[in-house]
């Protein structure tokens, strides 16, 4: 082995090392057989699935979050998810009107189900994505939890 090719094997061990051993992933959180996030790892606001908790890693910069098991400390929980076309959009009234729309539901639904005494809030995270020249709105449905007991 030449010494270039152990030079830029030694720096692909390195780096996967360093990977490892950070609370980022590049494949996704770490999930139990159920589905549910079983190591705390920061990942993409659009990445999450139903049923996951989480806090923002930085409130001025609603990208990434902070997954974690639903027993530990977290904000919030995803109610719903889903995508919205411009029609849709455009008939509600924009797409604040769509999204809450489109969370109404499931915001109800989370509230009844909540412990006797707690008030859960329901925000979004909304981003945008072309697929094939079209302008796609993802959001998430979310709202304020607590962890469970």
């Amino acid at each position: 082995m030449s010494n270039r090719t152990r030079f830029v094997f030694a720096i692909g061990v390195a780096a996967a090392s360093v990977l490892a051993l950070t609370s980022c992933s590049l494949f996704g959180p770490n999930r139990g057989p159920d589905g549910q996030v079983t190591d705390t790892s920061v990942v993409g606001s659009t990445t999450m699935l139903v049923g996951d908790c989480f806090t923002f890693v930085d409130g001025s910069n609603l990208t990434e979050v902070t997954l974690t098991p639903c027993t530990e400390t977290h904000a919030y929980i995803v109610i719903g998810k889903g995508e919205l076309d411009s029609a849709t959009i455009d008939s509600a009234g924009g797409v604040q009107n769509a999204v809450s729309v489109a969370c109404a539901d499931a915001f109800t639904a989370f509230k009844a189900a909540a412990p006797e005494g707690t008030k859960p809030t329901q925000e979004f995270v909304v981003a945008t994505e072309d697929r094939d020249g079209k302008q796609v709105t993802l959001y998430s449905c979310v709202a304020t939890d607590a962890p469970a007991a």
